[in-house]
């Protein structure tokens, strides 16, 4: 392309008729391009395609809606109480006449108990449960799940509370003595909205049972505990690893933050095992785990969701934890839920 210099006009009408050839000079070169090729694409000016950054509202919206659709509700007549079980077989047990309003006063009548069980670790991807565990010095660890469960009680629209309580029986191919009973813990809320760090309950244990199963009848193992509240509660175990431990670090791909995605740990041969990185540094652009209580040496699948509109994006890739482990999640995949539910029940 050939450079116009400008040159020193003294009078404004030779300025004016200079300054007009310039100007359409310009506007051929920029309509035919500066290649003489005849197939040369045309020049189009125009606005840039600038694509704003989503804000997350999608994933939310997925992972309550998520949480809502696992509800499950049974009739039951206070003065008598009874038995209800869950479609994957968790049964809970109520005496008689242990509900109370939010008065503590006796009702009586039906009521509707709620239930939501979450056996497996896509669910656990797909509601946002992990299975994060505070120890007593406020250590963030990863525990080792037999089961979460959400069970609160209505009549009409008001939620009610215990007087006593109630039983719950949870099916396991083998009984693990390890296993105790967490309380979900959230100090902002007390629903079904919230996100949990599950807590020992140092009063309440677990025996062995037996019982049948959820949809064929066949006998199984079972947990057997108690439980005198409402709300979010598992059973756990603690992951007991003697290698050194470690911190770990997750880059996500531009445009991506604490905000519209979420990164999780999976364990190999663990299929109830789901660590949470919810810690974003936003200097560093990394998510991180906690206090570095992650094995060197263990196997593990590191999990991207995130979602944009009516699709997930994910990313799930292998990886063996090394010292200051820094994970780069690499390319990503849309898909459906179903789509992301079979890649991650497909993990080892």
């Amino acid at each position: 392309m050939k450079t116009m210099k400008t040159m020193n006009v003294m009078k404004s009408g030779s300025f004016f008729k200079h300054s007009y050839i310039a100007i359409l000079i310009l506007i051929i070169q920029l309509c035919l391009g500066c290649s003489s090729d005849d197939n040369s694409p045309a020049i189009i000016i125009g606005e840039p395609d600038i694509q704003e950054p989503f804000d997350g509202t999608a994933l939310k919206d997925a992972i309550a809606e998520n949480r809502n659709k696992a509800i499950q509700e049974f009739s039951l007549t206070v003065e008598t109480g009874g038995s209800i079980t869950g479609e994957q077989g968790t049964v809970l047990y109520f005496p008689p006449d242990i509900i109370t309003d939010q008065h503590g006063d006796p009702v009586t009548g039906e009521v509707t108990i709620r239930l939501i069980e979450i056996y497996d670790r896509s669910s656990m991807v797909l509601t946002k449960m992990p299975t994060n565990g505070k120890r007593e010095n406020g250590d963030i660890e990863t525990l080792i799940s037999a089961g979460e469960f959400y069970i609160d009680a209505y009549q009409g629209e008001e939620s009610l509370l215990l007087s006593g309580a109630f039983q719950i029986n949870v099916p396991t191919e083998e009984f693990d003595p390890e296993m105790r009973i967490f309380d979900g813990q959230d100090n902002d809320c007390d629903g079904i909205q919230c996100d949990i760090v599950w807590e020992e309950n140092t009063e309440k244990g677990l025996e062995p049972g037996q019982g049948d199963g959820a949809e064929d009848g066949t006998w199984v193992n079972r947990y057997i505990g108690f439980l005198d509240n409402f709300g979010w509660t598992n059973l756990d175990r603690w992951i007991i690893d003697p290698r050194p431990k470690t911190s770990v670090s997750v880059a996500v791909p531009e445009g991506y933050d604490n905000t519209n995605c979420n990164v999780y740990i999976t364990i190999d041969n663990e299929p109830t095992a789901l660590a949470l990185l919810d810690i974003y540094n936003e200097e560093t652009s990394l998510f991180t785990e906690h206090y570095g209580h992650i094995p060197i040496g263990m196997e593990v699948h590191f999990i991207f969701v995130s979602k944009q509109e009516d699709a997930y994006v994910y990313a799930v890739q292998p990886a063996t934890i090394g010292e200051n482990h820094i994970e780069t999640i690499g390319t990503l995949t849309t898909g459906t839920e179903e789509d992301l539910t079979a890649v991650i029940n497909e993990l080892p």
